[in-house]
């Protein structure tokens, strides 16, 4: 059996967090992520730059959507996609999203993917997969996907079942990308993990200028940033499943 796909959201789906004033979008992007490979943390700074929408999960079908669906309470994914935008796309006409694989696959099935026109592709890539499946197996632990999550489900313990799950599971969702870009003849913008995590604003900015969106007008945001959540516990882990696996 495999892990229970529950993610603890954090809030963005709430209405706190939609602009002011409503705009129809006229631009679209997304920023094509795995789980634990900094997209929310990409996402926060692009939607903190008040030109580049407002960036969340809002196609992944077990978290931000049915909260989502609770709050607008659309009758088609048509309605869904006409209530939602206006809130969360910038007075320049940007919206944008963040999708792991299978949320693509989930627009695909229901024609959310047919609404967004001419849609550019952020890509962010994790080399260490290793790291990457460690983050992700404690996620699924703890439930704490982002530091602005302060309450744990369960502690974290040592599994090198679930940490190969969670490397098969990633696998899969790298695979399905890179065969979506090749079916759909797309061209992503490439994002280093290492260089993200060590430098998010600089990255943001640097999208931002290959974006070539208006720049004015800007709306008025105030997102929380998040924090790096790796400690030590993530680098015993590494290691002892290195140890364990004979893998250098």
């Amino acid at each position: 059996m495999s892990p229970e796909p529950y993610k603890i959201p954090s809030g963005f789906e709430d209405e706190a967090y939609d602009f002011a004033e409503s705009t129809v979008p006229t631009r679209y992007y997304m920023i094509a992520s795995t789980p634990r490979s900094g997209g929310t943390l990409l996402s926060q700074h692009l939607w903190n730059s008040g030109i580049m929408g407002a960036p969340a999960e809002y196609f992944g079908f077990y978290s931000t959507f049915l909260r989502l669906v609770a709050r607008f309470r659309p009758d088609t994914i048509e309605e869904y996609m006409l209530k939602l935008m206006p809130h969360r796309t910038t007075a320049n006409g940007v919206f944008g999203f963040k999708a792991h694989y299978d949320h693509i696959q989930f627009m695909a099935l229901t024609g959310m993917l047919n609404r967004l026109n001419q849609m550019q592709v952020i890509a962010i890539e994790r080399r260490d997969h290793l790291a990457q499946a460690v983050s992700h197996a404690r996620a699924l632990q703890t439930g704490q996907w982002d530091s602005l999550n302060k309450n744990r489900r369960a502690e974290p313990a040592y599994n090198a079942d679930l940490i190969r799950w969670s490397a098969n599971h990633l696998d899969q969702q790298r695979r399905g990308w890179k065969a979506f870009f090749e079916q759909h003849n797309v061209t992503p913008v490439m994002v280093d993990y290492d260089a993200l995590a060590a430098d998010p604003a600089g990255i943001a900015a640097q999208i931002i200028a290959q974006a070539n969106v208006p720049h004015e007008p800007v709306t008025s945001v105030n997102v929380p940033l998040l924090e790096r959540q790796a400690d030590t516990i993530n680098a015993e882990w590494i290691a002892r499943f290195k140890e364990e696996t004979g893998i250098a």
